[in-house]
């Protein structure tokens, strides 16, 4: 027995897309792009056969994911512990802001990226234990073929426990907004298929891998 679990990234978000933001458990609603991109994903997943579709608990995955579940009239179920990482006090600044305001904090964190712990946030190690904790229970509990809608860093942590990719090399698996992954679970081992699958159309033959 075999099949397969689809692992999308929400649409592109209400940021300034010239200045990198630390975004984390923000809430921040879908653009127009980012409902389009939801829009293509539920084109792309029309015909398939889902017996269970998840998101975390922000708005920007639960909107993606109702655009998609409403053409398999389903209800999206939302696990709280597939939100994106806290950043606690340095969420809703930029990169500069961050620099400025919290120097050493910040160097702290760049040469110990998945140990450090933000002030008031989690460190990639502690929201990756969350993380793959809520994903091996949603495969234990489940059969047949699943959709999950989460986050970047979230996506690039289930990816890098299945693939044996240390979490410090997280960042180089790419997750564009609105794109889609392929895992596979046959004979109960994980396996992964597609990666950063995207679509600049609704036509599914303009869907491009890049990995």
């Amino acid at each position: 027995m075999e099949r397969r679990v689809y692992l999308a990234r929400h649409g592109a978000l209400n940021i300034l897309q010239d200045k990198k933001t630390y975004i984390g458990q923000l809430d921040i609603k879908l653009n127009e792009k980012g409902i389009n991109q939801a829009e293509r994903l539920a084109l792309i997943f029309k015909d398939m056969l889902f017996t269970k579709i998840y998101c975390s608990d922000l708005l920007r995955t639960k909107t993606t994911a109702k655009i998609i579940a409403e053409g398999h009239n389903m209800k999206p179920i939302i696990v709280k512990n597939l939100n994106e990482i806290h950043l606690g006090d340095w969420e809703g600044l930029c990169f500069e802001e961050v620099k400025k305001n919290y120097p050493q904090e910040f160097d702290k964190r760049g040469k110990d990226i998945i140990n450090y712990c933000i002030p008031g946030g989690e460190s990639f190690l502690e929201c990756s234990s969350r993380v793959m904790k809520a994903f091996n229970e949603i495969i234990s509990s489940t059969q047949g073929n699943l959709l999950i809608v989460a986050h970047a860093g979230v996506n690039r942590m289930i990816l890098c426990n299945i693939l044996n990719i240390p979490l410090e090399q997280l960042f180089t698996i790419p997750q564009e907004y609105g794109c889609y992954n392929i895992i596979l679970q046959r004979e109960g081992k994980l396996s992964v298929e597609e990666i950063n699958k995207t679509c600049s159309s609704t036509k599914t033959n303009l869907c491009s891998n890049s990995f």
